[in-house]
């Protein structure tokens, strides 16, 4: 038996023909767009970071980092995302195990009165995902 820690390969999200958006050097998986793991990699995907939201506001694009939290890739996970920042943002991700998919659904919501949401787009989310490297 092995004992020695599994090997494991970080990727970004992959620039994707009309399933990504590019921005700053980052690669946003649009929201309601259902993304086959083996699209990215072949090798078993054992975690995934949300890495920033995409959003325009009255036309601007503009991004907000988000904290670096590897979700487990096991069964059916439905990960909160959302921002200090910007807590009108919010959306989830939704991780499938077993069809090897992920979805991101986004919506905007107004905490208080004084938010103004009015303009505002949520555009994607930024992943990188965590592989086991082949033996």
């Amino acid at each position: 038996m092995n004992d020695s820690p599994r090997q494991t390969n970080v990727q970004p999200m992959p620039a994707i023909d009309g399933v990504t958006v590019s921005f700053n050097g980052l690669n946003y998986l649009r929201p309601e767009l259902l993304l086959d793991f083996v699209s990215i990699s072949l090798s078993p995907l054992l975690a995934v970071t949300p890495v920033a939201l995409l959003y325009s506001s009255v036309g601007v694009l503009q991004q907000v980092d988000l904290r670096r939290l590897p979700v487990e890739v096991c069964g059916r996970v439905v990960y909160p995302i959302s921002s200090l920042k910007l807590p009108a943002l919010r959306g989830k991700l939704i991780i499938n195990a077993q069809s090897r998919r992920l979805k991101f659904l986004e919506s905007l919501v107004a905490i208080s009165p004084e938010d103004n949401i009015h303009g505002m787009q949520i555009l994607g989310l930024a992943l990188e995902f965590t592989f086991a490297q082949p033996e």
